[in-house]
C-alpha cells in the first residue's frame, strides 16, 4: 500500500513538473525566449511579446511574416492578449516556488543535494557533511529510507488517532440524535399532562354543575320557607290586627256595657293576643336567614 502510494506521488510529481513546463513554453516569447512582456496576438495566431514583435517588423512596411510560422499578413495588426499575461504572471510565480523548493533541498554549505539524514543531528544532510568530521560518527541513513521509516513512524501513530476519531463520530452521532429523543420525550410528557388537565378540568366541571345545581335547590327550598313563614306571619297579623280592633272596640264601650259581661273577657283577650305573638316570634325565628350547602 505505502509503495503504490509513493509511486502514485512520483508519477503525480513528474506530470506536475511536466504540466509546468509546458506553461512555461507557451508563456515564453519564441523572439527573446524569455517570459512574454506585454504579450501581443498577431494574425496567425501567435504570441509575442510587443516590443520583440515591433522591433522584428521595424524596417517593414507590408507582408510582415510570422517569425514562428512564416505567414504574412498585409497589416500590422497587433492585439493585447491580456488573458495570456495573466498566465505569465503564475507561470512566474510557480518557477519561483520551484526554483525555492530547489534550493532547499540543496546543502547550504557545499551546494550539494541533501540525499542523507542524520538521526543524531534530526536533519538532512549530503554526502559531503556525511564523512566530515561533524557527522563522521552518526548514525546516516539514505534520506528516502529515513522518510519511509519516518512515515512507518507516523502511520503507527495514525492508527490509534483513527480510532480514536471514529470513537468521537459514534459519540457525535449519538448526541446528534439526543434533542431528537428528547424532543419526543418532552412532547409524550406533554400530551400526558395535557390529559390530565384536561381530565382534572372535567371533572371540577362536574362538581361545579353539582354544587350549583344543590345551591339552586337549596334557595329554592329556602325561598319557599321564607314565603311560607311570611304568609303565616301575615295570618298571624291579621289575627292581631283583628284581636286589637275587638279591644279598641271594648274599650269604647260604656263602663255599665263593657261589665256586664260575665265573665269579662279580659283574660281570654290577653291569652289570645300573647299566643298569637308567641307563634309569629317563633315563625320569624324559624325562618332560615341565609342558604347553606
Amino acid at each position: 500500500m505505502a509503495e503504490t502510494s509513493l509511486l502514485e506521488a512520483g508519477a503525480s510529481a513528474a506530470s506536475t513538473a511536466a504540466a509546468l513546463e509546458n506553461l512555461q513554453v507557451e508563456a515564453s516569447c519564441s523572439v527573446c525566449l524569455e517570459y512574454l512582456k506585454e504579450p501581443v496576438i498577431i494574425e496567425c495566431g501567435h504570441n509575442f511579446c510587443k516590443a520583440c514583435i515591433t522591433r522584428w517588423w521595424e524596417d517593414l512596411e507590408r507582408d510582415f511574416p510570422c517569425p514562428v510560422c512564416r505567414k504574412t499578413s498585409r497589416y500590422r495588426s497587433l492585439r493585447p492578449n491580456r488573458q495570456l499575461g495573466s498566465m505569465v504572471e503564475i507561470a512566474k510565480q510557480l518557477q519561483a516556488v520551484k526554483r525555492k523548493i530547489r534550493d532547499e533541498s540543496l546543502c547550504p554549505q557545499h551546494h550539494e543535494a541533501l540525499s542523507l539524514f542524520c538521526y543524531e543531528d534530526q536533519e538532512a544532510v549530503c554526502l559531503i557533511c556525511a564523512i566530515s568530521h561533524t557527522h563522521r560518527a552518526h548514525n546516516v541513513a539514505p534520506l528516502d529510507d529515513a522518510t519511509q521509516e519516518y512515515k512507518e513512524k507516523l502511520q503507527k501513530c495514525l492508527e490509534p488517532l483513527e480510532q480514536k476519531l471514529q470513537e468521537i463520530t459514534r459519540c457525535k452521532s449519538s448526541e446528534e440524535k439526543k434533542p431528537g429523543e428528547l424532543k419526543r420525550l418532552v412532547e409524550s410528557r406533554r400530551q400526558q399532562i395535557l390529559k390530565e388537565f384536561e381530565e382534572l378540568h372535567r371533572r371540577l366541571d362536574e362538581e361545579q354543575h353539582m354544587l350549583l345545581a344543590r345551591l339552586e335547590e337549596e334557595e329554592q327550598d329556602i325561598l319557599q320557607r321564607l314565603r311560607e313563614n311570611a304568609a303565616h306571619l301575615g295570618d298571624k297579623r291579621r289575627d292581631l290586627t283583628h284581636l286589637a280592633a275587638e279591644v279598641e272596640g271594648k274599650c269604647l264601650q260604656s263602663g255599665f256595657e263593657m261589665l256586664k259581661v260575665r265573665p269579662l273577657p279580659l283574660h281570654s283577650t290577653a291569652g289570645r293576643a300573647q299566643c298569637s305573638f308567641a307563634q309569629a316570634v317563633l315563625s320569624a325565628r324559624d325562618a332560615p336567614s341565609a342558604p347553606l350547602l
